[in-house]
């Protein structure tokens, strides 16, 4: 079952460090099963990072920045902050 987490993440703007809180829903992996008699077995499933949302702290944007800035966080949870999110996550429960 997916599980909804907000995770702040910060960036550097010119002489500015900003904060962007990216919105996200977790679903746990499955550890892989063994074979049996019946299955060869099954590798293991990672677990998933589906984006939601993103917000610039202390500031609205126009459509194409919020579009442009939905498309960073969602290549970051895709990337670099996929680990982050994930301990984030499993903190939280």
């Amino acid at each position: 079952m997916a599980t909804k987490h907000t995770l702040t993440f910060f960036f550097t703007f010119g002489l500015r460090e900003t904060g962007v809180d990216v919105t996200y829903n977790y679903t746990p992996g499955r550890p892989a099963r063994g074979p049996s008699y019946a299955s060869g077995g099954e590798p293991a499933d990672p677990p998933e990072v589906e984006f939601v949302k993103a917000v610039l702290t202390g500031a609205k944007l126009d459509k194409d920045l919020q579009e442009r800035l939905d498309e960073w966080a969602e290549d970051l949870l895709q990337g670099d902050g996929y680990d982050d999110a994930v301990a984030n996550a499993e903190d939280d429960s």
